[in-house]
Order: C-alpha cells, then sequence, then structure tokens
C-alpha cells in the first residue's frame, strides 16, 4: 500500500490519500476524497484544488475568472471554465464521496459547486498561475533562459515551456552566413537586422516599447521578406495585407491574431500606396506599438480581449514612403540588391526557402548564445544609441557590442528621411541652397515648384496659388526648425540642419526667414 501526501501553503489539512497498487493490468485505484456538505464550502473547495493540482498539468489561468488550463502531452491545451469542462477531470482523477450529516450521499458533485469552484480564490489559488504557454525558450525579466516546464518570472511573465531544453552555440557561423548573402545598403542595415532577430528572441520584454521592424528595398524580390523571416527565427508569424483604411487595417490584425494566439511577429507584407495616400500610415499600428496591454476588438473578428504586448510588428515595402509616426517607431533595414536578382547564385541555396527552414533551430541557437555571452561581460547597456524607445535601443545595442557588431542604429536618421516623403523633400530643398545665406519664403517656395516638391512638401489644402503655397511652406519648415536632414547628392553626402530667424535682414522691419546650415559632408568615393 503507498500513501500520497497532498500539501499545500495554506492551513486545510488533507488527509492522507490511499492508493492501493494494482495487479496486472487492472486501472489503478483513484485517490478518494470524502467532501462533507457540512463543511464551509471554502474548505471543501481548497480540499479539492489542492487534490487536483498534484498531476502537475493543470493550471490556473491568469485574469479574474479565468478558470483552468489543462496542458496535455503534446503542448496543446484545453481551457476548463464550466462544469461540462471540469465533470470529466473529476471522473477520471478522483473517486469523491460526498457526505451528509455523517451519511454517504453520493458521489456526484453538482455542476452549481463546480461552476461556483472555477470562479473561487479557494479553488484556482491551490493551481500555479500561467500567463502563456510556451514552445518557444523565451527570456525571463532577469534574462534568464527558461527551461522545460514551469518558469515564474513575475506577474505577465509566468511560463510553462513545453519544448525541449534550449540549446546555446557559441558561435555565429549561421548568422554570419545568411548576412553575408543578404544585399544590405549598410553596415548599419545589417546590424539592425541581427538587431531585430534579438528583439524577437526577448518580445516579452519592453511591452510597448519595442520598434516596427520597418523591411525597405529599392526593388522587388530584394530580400525583404526573407530578412523577416530570418529576424522571426522559432516564433511563429502570421501576416496580413496593408489596408489604406484604418478600420480595414485593424479588423485584419485583430483577426489574425485571434486566430493566431501563438504568433509573436505580425508582418504586414508587401505594403503599398493607393492613389488617395501620401504615406504608408495607420492609427491603430502607431497606438498598438507603443500600448504595454492593447485592447483587440474589431467587429467580426470574436470577443474582446486585452493582452500583454509581447508582439513584434514588422512591415515589407517597395513602393510608398511610411509616415513619420511610424518611422519615428522603427528599426529600419534597408536592402539595395545590383543587378538582377534571380540571375545570382547564392552559395547558401535559397535563403527563405532552404537555408533559413534547414538552420532555423541552430540560429535561434546562436542569437540564444549571443545573449548569454552579453550576460557574461556584465551585461553592459549601450547608451551612445539613440531611438524614442531607448531602454530597448540600450540592452539590444548593448548585446550586438558584447558580440563584436557594430553600426547598431547608425542609418535610423538616413532612413527617416529617405522613407518620409516630407522629410526627403525637405533634404532636396535644402540641398539646393544651402550655406550661411537666409533665404525668403518666396524663394523657397519658388524653389519647392522647380524641384518638383510641391505635392511632397506641401499640404494638399495650400497648393492652390503661390500665396498658399508659401505660407503651406512656411507652416512644414517652421515644424522641422533646428533637425537634422542627411542628403545624398552626385558628389558628397550631406547633413544639413535647417535654421529659422526672424529678424531684421537687410535694413527690411521683421520678418521670417529660413537657411539650411552645413554640420557635416563627406565626399562619395568614385567608381573605379
Amino acid at each position: 500500500m503507498s500513501q500520497l501526501s497532498v500539501v499545500r501553503d495554506d492551513p486545510i489539512e488533507i488527509e492522507e490519500l490511499q492508493f492501493q497498487v494494482p495487479e496486472g493490468n487492472a486501472p489503478p485505484k483513484l485517490p478518494q476524497l470524502a467532501w462533507d456538505e457540512g463543511d464551509p464550502a471554502a474548505t471543501n473547495y481548497r480540499k479539492f484544488g489542492a487534490l487536483l493540482a498534484k498531476a502537475g498539468d493543470l493550471f490556473c489561468r491568469s485574469g479574474h475568472d479565468g478558470g483552468l488550463l489543462l496542458v496535455r502531452h503534446d503542448g496543446s491545451t484545453k481551457s476548463i471554465t464550466n462544469a461540462a469542462d471540469l465533470a470529466p477531470i473529476i471522473v477520471d482523477r478522483v473517486a469523491l464521496t460526498i457526505y451528509l450529516d455523517g451519511k454517504p450521499k453520493g458521489s456526484k458533485l453538482s455542476a452549481a459547486h463546480m461552476n461556483a469552484m472555477l470562479k473561487t480564490d479557494a479553488f484556482l489559488s491551490q493551481f500555479d498561475v500561467v500567463d502563456q504557454i510556451s514552445k518557444v525558450a523565451r527570456y525571463l525579466p532577469n534574462f534568464e533562459l527558461i527551461e522545460p516546464g514551469y518558469n515564474d518570472g513575475g506577474p505577465d511573465q509566468r511560463y510553462l515551456f513545453v519544448g525541449e531544453s534550449p540549446q546555446v552555440y557559441d558561435s555565429m557561423d549561421r548568422i554570419n552566413a545568411f548576412l553575408d548573402v543578404m544585399d544590405f545598403e549598410s553596415q548599419a542595415d545589417r546590424a539592425n537586422a541581427l538587431g531585430a532577430g534579438v528583439t524577437v528572441l526577448l518580445r516579452n520584454h519592453w511591452p510597448g516599447g519595442k520598434p516596427i521592424i520597418l523591411a525597405t528595398a529599392s526593388k522587388s524580390h530584394a530580400g525583404k521578406d526573407t530578412v523577416i523571416a530570418f529576424a522571426s527565427g522559432e516564433t511563429e508569424q502570421c501576416s496580413i495585407s496593408y489596408q489604406g483604411t484604418n478600420w480595414a487595417l485593424e479588423r485584419s490584425f485583430v483577426g489574425a491574431l485571434n486566430h493566431n494566439s501563438d504568433a509573436g511577429v505580425l508582418v504586414i507584407e508587401n505594403a503599398r500606396l493607393d492613389r488617395r495616400d501620401n504615406t504608408i500610415a495607420s492609427a491603430f499600428i502607431e497606438r498598438f506599438a507603443t500600448d504595454p496591454q492593447p485592447f483587440l476588438f474589431s467587429t467580426g473578428t470574436g470577443p474582446a480581449t486585452r493582452r500583454r504586448n509581447d508582439i513584434v510588428l514588422a512591415i515589407s515595402t517597395n513602393f510608398g514612403s511610411v509616415s513619420e509616426d511610424i518611422l519615428n517607431r522603427s528599426l529600419p533595414i534597408h536592402l539595395d540588391p545590383v543587378g538582377h536578382v534571380s540571375e545570382r547564385t547564392s552559395p547558401i541555396g535559397n535563403p527563405k526557402l532552404e537555408f533559413l527552414p534547414q538552420n532555423r533551430e541552430h540560429i535561434a541557437a546562436e542569437l540564444r548564445g549571443m545573449v548569454e555571452r552579453w550576460k557574461e561581460a556584465g551585461s553592459p547597456l549601450d547608451r551612445d544609441v539613440r531611438h524614442p524607445f531607448s531602454e530597448w535601443a540600450a540592452v539590444v545595442g548593448g548585446i550586438l557590442k558584447a558580440n563584436g557588431v557594430r553600426g547598431f542604429l547608425a542609418n535610423y536618421g538616413k532612413r527617416r528621411v529617405a522613407d518620409d516623403p516630407v522629410r526627403a523633400a525637405i533634404g532636396l530643398l535644402g540641398a539646393s541652397c544651402y550655406g550661411t545665406d537666409w533665404h525668403k519664403p518666396d524663394d523657397l517656395t519658388r524653389e519647392a515648384t522647380k524641384l518638383g516638391l510641391v505635392k511632397q512638401l506641401i499640404p494638399a489644402g495650400d497648393q492652390e496659388s503661390f500665396e498658399s503655397r508659401k505660407r503651406g511652406l512656411g507652416v512644414v519648415l517652421s515644424a522641422h526648425r533646428n533637425e537634422t536632414f542627411l542628403v545624398e547628392t552626385e558628389a558628397e553626402l550631406m547633413t544639413l540642419r535647417l535654421e529659422k530667424g526672424r529678424k531684421r535682414f537687410e535694413g527690411e522691419g521683421p520678418h521670417v526667414r529660413y537657411r539650411f546650415i552645413i554640420v557635416d559632408q563627406t565626399p562619395l568615393p568614385n567608381d573605379d
């Protein structure tokens, strides 16, 4: 005869439950539990919950009135939210006897009791709380790598990891093999692609403080979605199409997450402009990226939900510029292939369809190795990088530096100019009239017209007449005063600063003028 003692951190003492070891192939005897209707309900509920929790596969769902979660051996789950769900669990696991006035009354618990138990702390507090079932290894808030089983990282980060023990590799061979064949415009774009992979690996960190991966290219089939697939690694991703109207994009977004609850990367693929829009923009995307606990609801997508923001957003586009608000929240990666992409032979085979699927686990292990080397170095932060999401940038920049990777976010200012139509137009205007001289709005308006920048630079409502264009240009330039613009001409790369002055120029009365001052200039190398 063997015994099982149920022990919980509460004052309720639970009698030892007797098991009888079966002989041969006979089914095992279930543990017996006495339910006394004369006892307070909370006492019975705690006793029952403590017994069921011993199996180790039932967990309390996070959130009020969340019920229980049954985790099967294959990692799949079943929600236990009502009496109909709980009844078969009890029948299969407990030999229940209900007593009234000291006499056996029956063995079937009423639906009222089962429904009440699933909503009471007396019952639910007996189970470990799980915020998420994960098949992919995560890092807890203290950057400790989770192991198979239950991992308590505190509120919102209590994970049940149902995968195998995660591997950690000390090399970056597979990572570099992939990055070497991609046509990044600069070292900064390459570093940012690697930073995107680290960001997805640590996606449960910085809720509402992670950037949008913005993959752009100078031509089609350059590898934008391939770079996003590399960054996603072992994390499941789902894709939607860009919608010009905010409500339609929100509906697609919410529907995709509701039907792919395990997705950690959501990709807006091949975003492009229609005839009515000047930029790729979405108030919903901007709000989601900065909301630690976004509220997700759209008509026709199911019930409203609120979830911790551990989603990494990604946008890929060839055609169209991105709004300033999205650019400010982005991690820019630009690809600039030379020649016809389909005529090339890659030394690693097809990067997206062959190399990444074959090496996904190995790359993930190498990324974890990068984090572990950073931890061994004392977890240094990179305070030199500049980004609105400063905490994220300092950690990811520190991880890259600890692994010898330089150039992270060095292209942030350049891409904000190149991918923002207004800033790009201001840069072109400055490149045509830079210097120490101050310019009247009249002269700048004529120059913008000559350069064909009216539609990009001046709001649509101010384009009718010369006076309205002058007024509209003044509003735009004033809004960007004291900002710097990286501009590439045929001969050099210049950083210009837009200045605004209101004073007496050339003996005239006080009025406003503008000028573009050279902050830095670098000659471009000649082709041999």
